[in-house]
């Protein structure tokens, strides 16, 4: 990078050093971070997908920093061909500031990279911002500086070009693992004679507990709960997991996650699973597939369900600036690639240069009003299926005003920044007060989200028409008791995995309530028989129609467990030995806690028995006192591990043995 006797480098070498920030980048932060990285992804992918994400996320940072450098290249070389007084001196300048940002870049990386390290150890430490900063420019004008730092330059230079070529080379994979997952259906089949058309909202962290048509204390839901005056009310319906992911998935395919495998945040369900799946059954039923979320990760497209859907609009909210359902049509690993500590900072970035922005991301209308546009504009030859997934309640929980304040009127966490919850047992170490002011902001937004859900639903039943069947439910609950806040990590409190479930049969007007034991993989069957269509044989729910229709007195007779589970910290394609699960049987309920888990400020674990019917808060464990019982609901969950807890490629090999030959 060096120039003849300190003269000002030629037009012809501008676009060397414009490119030294960028080398930084894609050359030598993204491999150094993307390897402490590898690890997590090898719990989630198999071996050979890190080859696609590091090719998506080499591609996003390439993107963002290509035009960077061709911009900068042609600043460069005009301010060089200006020889007159002070752009002599800009050049010399932009020339240190660029060496400056390369050595920020790398100081950055190295730090992340440290501290995973430290942290293999058991030990944490944060680096300031500033700290770094300051590091990174003392290096960099160090080697602007002195013939011993330029040819430090000169070297990491040439290190940073080969690295970035070969990323550049890897982007080859993104067409040989496909560029996206939606799996492709069969030609559709003419729908059958009067088969309803279906509306599903599936509302995010909306926990049944903190509702008022369940009982909290809070008029939290008036609309649902006007709504469920003509629907059938399940008061003990459970999520099969305890965030987005796996509780969209098992609602979808109708499979709990240890047969879908959809166990951490930014993969999909199995393809088995998906081609088996409610929407891929409709789909080929004749039925026209529509679908908006506000959540990229519970969209059609990040889930791997988008092939089957006509409509999607989908929004981009909150941090997940590249993680969004739109990009997931085309980067198949977009989800996975935006945790790279690179791609992860830019999106950071974006949102600091776009400053506060309130909780407007949120606004449940985002979703609403395409859906609805949507459904105005058609076609009425088919049936319809629209799926509606609304971000709020989930965290932050800043919702606007008016509902903002209504129950606590206290100036404390009123905005996106001050109402995000401490995760897992980290709230053990908030004051009570402030746990107070979370979960009234977090019952703030449940209303919030109430009010625009009752609108929603009112005028898509009318354009609809009263052939239509209405599901609401949620993927999952959120946690302010126990010393454990929000959701995810191994706890399964009833506040977490207790989630709503009303369904409104076509033309139902009288209202009804049911205590029958169900999850969330009962949904799928019960849309299917609704809709006249047979459930696929690897479903592992139940129809609850019988329990729907005012024409079955008795409704569901064989009382069954059902099950909710958390393996996030298992590998996903792996036997299940690391996670917990509960099982709820009539009133009781066992949380059984497998392997090593680690998570931040975690007690010991032990399995834990609740009487639900007498200790709904589950505030006292009852395993030491019925050794029987547990050993009883043990082997429930063993049983059912025993069947889907192997690893993935033994069952699918042992599936294709026990295929017939043809």
């Amino acid at each position: 990078m060096s120039t003849q006797r300190g003269a000002l480098p030629t037009a012809a070498r501008a676009w060397q050093i414009a490119a030294l920030p960028v080398l930084a980048l894609l050359g030598i932060a993204l491999p150094l971070t993307f390897a402490t990285h590898a690890e997590p992804f090898l719990f989630e992918f198999r071996a050979i997908d890190l080859l696609p994400i590091y090719a998506t996320a080499w591609l996003v940072l390439a993107a963002v920093a290509l035009p960077v450098w061709i911009i900068l290249t042609l600043a460069l070389a005009g301010l060089q061909r200006l020889r007159r007084a002070p752009f002599p001196l800009m050049t010399r300048g932009l020339r240190v500031a660029l060496v400056v940002l390369a050595a920020v870049i790398v100081a950055e990386a190295l730090v992340y990279c440290l501290q995973t390290w430290l942290g293999t150890f058991g030990h944490s430490f944060a680096v300031p911002d500033a700290l770094v900063l300051a590091v990174g420019a003392a290096l960099g004008l160090t080697a602007a500086a002195t013939a011993g730092g330029r040819s430090r330059v000169r070297t990491l230079g040439g290190i940073g070009a080969v690295c970035t070529a070969l990323g550049a080379i890897t982007v080859a994979s993104l067409p040989v693992f496909g560029w996206h997952h939606d799996v492709r259906h069969a030609v559709a089949s003419s729908p059958g004679p009067n088969r309803p058309n279906i509306l599903l909202l599936t509302i995010d962290a909306l926990s049944a507990q903190h509702m008022s048509l369940y009982g909290a204390a809070r008029p939290t839901t008036p609309n649902l709960a006007a709504f469920a005056q003509q629907a059938t009310t399940f008061d003990r319906a459970y999520a099969d997991g305890n965030f987005t992911t796996p509780g969209i998935a098992s609602i979808l395919t109708g499979t709990r996650p240890w047969t879908h495998r959809a166990l951490q945040l930014p993969v999909w369900a199995l393809d088995p699973t998906r081609r088996s799946s409610l929407p891929a059954l409709l789909s080929r039923s004749g039925y026209r597939l529509g679908y908006v979320s506000t959540n990229a990760h519970a969209g059609g497209a990040a889930q791997g369900f988008g092939g089957y859907f006509q409509f999607s609009r989908t929004d981009r909210t909150g941090e997940l600036t590249f993680c969004t359902d739109g990009l997931s049509r085309y980067l198949r690993f977009i989800c996975a690639a935006s945790e790279v500590p690179p791609v992860a900072e830019l999106n950071h970035l974006v949102d600091v240069v776009r400053g506060p922005r309130g909780n407007l991301e949120y606004d449940p209308r985002l979703a609403i009003d395409p859906a609805l546009a949507w459904l105005a504009g058609a076609d009425r030859d088919k049936p319809i299926f629209l799926w509606v997934h609304l971000f709020p309640p989930h965290s932050p929980y800043a919702a606007p005003a008016p509902w903002l304040g209504r129950f606590d009127a206290s100036p404390n966490a009123r905005d996106p920044a001050h109402t995000q919850p401490s995760w897992g047992w980290l709230e053990s170490g908030l004051p009570a007060d402030r746990v107070r002011t979370l979960e009234a902001r977090y019952d703030e937004s449940v209303a919030y989200v109430d009010y625009y859900s009752g609108e929603f639903l009112r005028q898509a039943q009318s354009l609809l028409g009263p052939n239509t069947v209405v599901v609401v439910t949620a993927d999952h609950g959120e946690s302010f008791a126990h010393g454990y806040g929000a959701h995810t990590g191994p706890g399964l409190y009833d506040e977490i995995i207790h989630v709503p479930l009303i369904v409104k049969l076509p033309s139902q007007t009288v209202g009804r309530r049911s205590e029958v034991l169900a999850e969330q993989v009962d949904i799928a069957p019960t849309l299917a028989e609704i809709a006249g269509l047979s459930s696929p044989a690897d479903w592992e729910g139940r129809s609850l129609l019988g329990e729907c229709s005012a024409a079955t007195v008795a409704g569901i007779s064989d009382a069954r467990p059902v099950f909710s589970m958390s393996f996030e910290q298992n590998p996903r394609l792996a036997a299940l030995k690391t996670g917990s699960v509960a099982v709820i049987d009539g009133q009781w309920k066992l949380v059984h806690y497998m392997g090593a888990l680690h998570y931040p400020k975690m007690p010991p674990l032990h399995d834990e028995l609740y009487d639900l019917t007498a200790d709904p808060g589950e505030q006292v464990n009852r395993a030491a006192d019925q050794p029987a019982l547990v050993q009883r609901l043990r082997q429930l969950i063993d049983a059912e591990l025993a069947r889907h807890g192997g690893s993935v490629r033994r069952q699918q090999s042992a599936g294709q043995a026990a295929r017939p030959a043809n």
